[in-house]
C-alpha cells in the first residue's frame, strides 16, 4: 500500500475520497487543510490542528447518502491517528520539510482550494492525484458543479489526473460518466461524484503502482474553463430555455447566494422551482399570480415560487 499525504478541505468531497483510500489500506500520513486567511511572511508556514475532542473515540459515519449525517475530513484523520496541519504558505521550507517527512508515494488531493507549487509536484514518485468533479478537459476551475447545472448538462463524471503547474490541466488517469437526473441538487451530485472519485483514486493508486496505467494527456483544443462563480451568474434570464433554467435552480438552489430571475426591468428571488414546460409559451415575458411566477423562456416556460427582490 502507498504512503500518502492528503489535501483536502472539511466537506464531503475531501472526506469520502479520504475514507476510500483508508478502507483500501492506504497509509495516510498527514492531512494538509488550507489556511482560509491571507499568509503573509509574519504567521507561521502552517500550524498543526488538534482534533476536537467531540470527534476522538467515534466511530466514521456510514456512507448512507447525500443527507446522511457526516464527520469532517478532520474528524475522520482523528479518528484513523493522522496528524493534520492548517497551511497558510506551501512554498515554505518548513511545509516543504513537514510533507517531505512524510516520504510520500503519492500526494491525493480533492477540493483543496490552491494550486501545489512546483516543490511539492515533483516530490513523491507516483506523482501528484487530484480527483476533479467533471469529464476532464470539460469545466475546469474551482466550481465545476455550478457551471454543470449552470449550463443545464444532463451528464458530467469525475476525473482523476496527475496534477501539473497548470490548473486542472495534468494528464488523465480515469474517468467515470455520471447522470445528472432532472431534479438533482448539488448535494446529491456532489455526493455521487465524490463516491466514485474515491473509488477511481484507489483504483489509479493501485494501477500506477503496478506500472500498468499509463497517463493520457488531455486534449488542450477541448478544454473549457471557468472561474469562481460571480453575482450575477446566479441570475436567470428570459434568454435561457426552460429546461436549463430549472436544473439550474434545482441544483443551486440552496446556496449562500440567492438566485434571481431577471425579467422585462423587474427582479424576483427564486424561492422554488416548480417545474417547466419546454413548449409552452406565453404571450407577455411572464405572469405573477401571488408567489408563483410564469417565466417566458427561450424556448419553454418556466414555473418557480419567488418573491420581489427588493
Amino acid at each position: 500500500m502507498a504512503r500518502i499525504v492528503y489535501f483536502g478541505m472539511s466537506g464531503q468531497f475531501s472526506r469520502l475520497p479520504l475514507e476510500a483510500l483508508l478502507a483500501a489500506g492506504h497509509d495516510v500520513r498527514l492531512l494538509v487543510l488550507p489556511a482560509l486567511a491571507l499568509a503573509d511572511s509574519t504567521r507561521p508556514a502552517y500550524t498543526r490542528l488538534a482534533p476536537r475532542a467531540s470527534t476522538v473515540g467515534r466511530r466514521a459515519l456510514p456512507l448512507a447518502g447525500a443527507h446522511a449525517p457526516a464527520a469532517t475530513t478532520l474528524a475522520v484523520a482523528a479518528e484513523h491517528g493522522i496528524p493534520a496541519i492548517e497551511a497558510a504558505r506551501l512554498r515554505a521550507p518548513e511545509t516543504l520539510a513537514a510533507v517531505a517527512a512524510c516520504e510520500p508515494d503519492a500526494i491525493c488531493v480533492a477540493c483543496f482550494p490552491r494550486r501545489l507549487p512546483p516543490e511539492l509536484l515533483r516530490l513523491p514518485r507516483l506523482g501528484c492525484l487530484n480527483v476533479h468533479p467533471s469529464l476532464l478537459p470539460a469545466n475546469r476551475g474551482p466550481d465545476p458543479l455550478f457551471w454543470t447545472f449552470r449550463q443545464g448538462d444532463d451528464e458530467t463524471g469525475v476525473t482523476v489526473h496527475l496534477m501539473d503547474e497548470g490548473l486542472d490541466s495534468g494528464p488523465i488517469l480515469l474517468r467515470r460518466r455520471i447522470a445528472v437526473a432532472e431534479g438533482t441538487t448539488e448535494a446529491e451530485l456532489e455526493f455521487a461524484c465524490a463516491v466514485s472519485g474515491g473509488e477511481l483514486l484507489v483504483r489509479a493508486l493501485a494501477a500506477l503502482t503496478e506500472g500498468s496505467l499509463a497517463p493520457t494527456p488531455q486534449d488542450a483544443r477541448l478544454a473549457t474553463w471557468h472561474g469562481v462563480p460571480q453575482p450575477e451568474d446566479y441570475t436567470i434570464t428570459p434568454d435561457m430555455a426552460a429546461r436549463q433554467a430549472y436544473r439550474f435552480a434545482c441544483g443551486v438552489l440552496r446556496r449562500a447566494q440567492p438566485l434571481v430571475i431577471a425579467v422585462a426591468g423587474t427582479s424576483f428571488r427564486l424561492l422554488a422551482p416548480l417545474g417547466y414546460d419546454a413548449a409552452a409559451t406565453l404571450a407577455e415575458p411572464y405572469r405573477l399570480a401571488g408567489d408563483e411566477l410564469w417565466l417566458r423562456c427561450t424556448p419553454g416556460v418556466l414555473h418557480a415560487r419567488v418573491e420581489a427582490d427588493l
